[in-house]
């Protein structure tokens, strides 16, 4: 199974990996970290680029972190993704070139390992989603003016994300009210096998404090089928499960013998 790639927020630049600037491009490849949001006034209506690819996510990152610089091909897109850069727009190409240099013989070798990378097709988690993305469900808090809004993460690792919207206007916000959000095991868990926990933003994992994370850019990871539960002081408790995406089974030359899941 891949590993799921799980972004954390950003504001002004793409949040920075904890790993030093290309020490390992294999490790890059699983542990960049990209800016995952829509600006608030991108026009609903307008059609979005896709997000099929590796490229197609770290190229968003890049445009919304670095808004007036183009990349020249593959390799200034995944430097640039990887949040490691804080200088001025003018050095940017500067310091492209000085990693390249440092681990490449060639730069038809550093697009190679680039290329190889970004075609890779995209199974992130943390992706805030766009108007008319598939996989978004929201439902209405009772006796609340927001709502919770489930979106899909990596398909692989069988994760889906929950934020909080206004639900007059469909805007995500950040923890509007004082809460614990609990999440139980799985559906194939027997009861009582596995503890509850305590669930806190995605981006706390990636050492962003709850109060330094953007406006409209907190996340909390489920998994498919989990049994989550809202809690509220003063409210009764919402009691919600997380929907299961249907995955091909593997084909393998057995002879399989059914029994019953529930007895």
């Amino acid at each position: 199974m891949a590993p799921s790639r799980q972004l954390a927020s950003g504001s002004q630049k793409v949040a920075k990996c904890q790993s030093k600037p290309y020490s390992n491009t294999r490790r890059r490849k699983k542990d960049a970290i990209a800016h995952n949001s829509v600006p608030t006034n991108v026009n609903p209506t307008a059609p979005f680029p896709p997000r099929e690819t590796t490229r197609d996510v770290m190229r968003e990152a890049v445009r919304s972190a670095f808004p007036h610089y183009i990349p020249r091909d593959d390799f200034d897109i995944l430097v640039l993704s990887s949040g490691d850069y804080a200088g001025p727009p003018s050095e940017i190409s500067k310091f492209i070139d000085r990693q390249l240099r440092a681990q490449f013989n060639s730069r038809e070798d550093a697009l190679r390992e680039a290329a190889e990378i970004l075609d890779e097709k995209a199974d992130f988690t943390g992706l805030k989603p766009r108007p008319g993305d598939p996989g978004v469900f929201i439902q209405p808090i009772p006796k609340s003016r927001f709502s919770v809004r489930l979106f899909p993460g990596s398909v692989a690792a069988s994760e889906y994300c929950l934020d909080f919207v206004v639900t007059a206007t469909g805007q995500p916000v950040n923890s509007p009210f004082e809460f614990q959000l609990i999440a139980g095991p799985g559906p194939m868990v027997p009861l009582g096998t596995a503890p509850k926990v305590t669930l806190r933003p995605l981006e706390c994992a990636f050492g962003i404090r709850e109060d330094q994370i953007p406006p409209g850019e907190e996340k909390f990871l489920l998994r498919d089928g989990q049994i989550c539960t809202l809690r509220r002081p003063g409210h009764r408790d919402v009691r919600f499960k997380v929907p299961m995406r249907k995955r091909p089974e593997p084909v393998e030359d057995v002879d399989f013998l059914e029994f019953p899941d529930w007895v």
